[in-house]
């Protein structure tokens, strides 16, 4: 038996940043079923990105945009303003995945992480508090296990995630009390191609259910976060038990 734990988004128009593919994609396929209309942003992911626009019900836009360019950030929302769908929630999906060392990345690589996993965030969230003023709406950002766990073979990503979980906080209590901020941490959700079985099978014993999680359990999160009306500054942790994993020795294992 399953439990609808949000309700309707008939009315909203959320736009899903990084919504062409992978969970992105997920969100904007479940927020629409629940009612919203979907504005999905991409970068490069043009084909995906029409596909799944093009299954999404009528009035889904596409907007492309280079969110790691300050200027590609503030200009999205003006974008979707002057195609006449100004949104009253906006989901940060966009991130990249950089695998580097700390001593394989590069200072460029460090500044383009930091750019579209965290800049593109408060940019995003700057403009979006200019356009909807004492209107209010609602910000979710998607986090990363990896920004609790701070992999040493994804530096600039670990890091910059990290920083994400304090700036929410932040843009809660400066954005407060028209608008709501909260914010996702997925697990294992959607291994990255190419996955060894046998890292996979790592991943699995790693949580609690001993299995991995799918990206319509982000998806349902994100929509929980979006209808419910008394938190903000709040994460949800969508790991399958990882994070009570963490730390565990033999000794505390029952």
């Amino acid at each position: 038996m399953t439990m609808e734990i949000s309700a309707s988004l008939t009315g909203r128009t959320i736009l899903v940043t990084g919504g062409g593919h992978r969970v992105g994609g997920e969100i904007c396929r479940h927020l629409s079923g629940l009612g919203a209309r979907v504005l999905v942003h991409y970068h490069r992911s043009d084909t995906a990105a029409r596909a799944l626009a093009a299954a999404l019900p009528p009035g889904a836009l596409l907007f492309q945009a280079d969110l790691g360019s300050a200027q590609g950030a503030k200009d999205l929302l003006v974008s979707c303003t002057a195609a006449g769908a100004t949104p009253d929630g906006i989901v940060h999906a966009a991130a990249s995945f950089l695998k580097r060392s700390l001593s394989e990345t590069t200072a460029e690589q460090w500044d383009e992480v930091f750019a579209l996993n965290l800049r593109a965030l408060f940019l995003l969230a700057q403009e979006f508090a200019r356009q909807r003023g004492e209107s209010g709406g609602d910000i979710v950002a998607i986090g990363d296990s990896g920004g609790l766990e701070l992999w040493t073979g994804y530096v600039a990503h670990s890091v910059a995630k990290a920083a994400v979980i304090p700036l929410v906080k932040i843009l809660a209590k400066a954005l407060a009390p028209k608008f709501r901020v909260n914010g996702v941490i997925p697990g294992p959700v959607l291994p990255p191609t190419g996955t060894s079985e046998g890292d996979l099978a790592a991943m699995r014993e790693r949580t609690l259910l001993k299995r991995l999680g799918s990206p319509v359990d982000v998806a349902r999160a994100v929509a929980f976060l979006l209808t419910s009306e008394f938190m903000t500054g709040s994460w949800i942790e969508v790991t399958g038990g990882a994070n009570l994993w963490r730390g565990t020795t033999r000794s505390d294992e029952s």
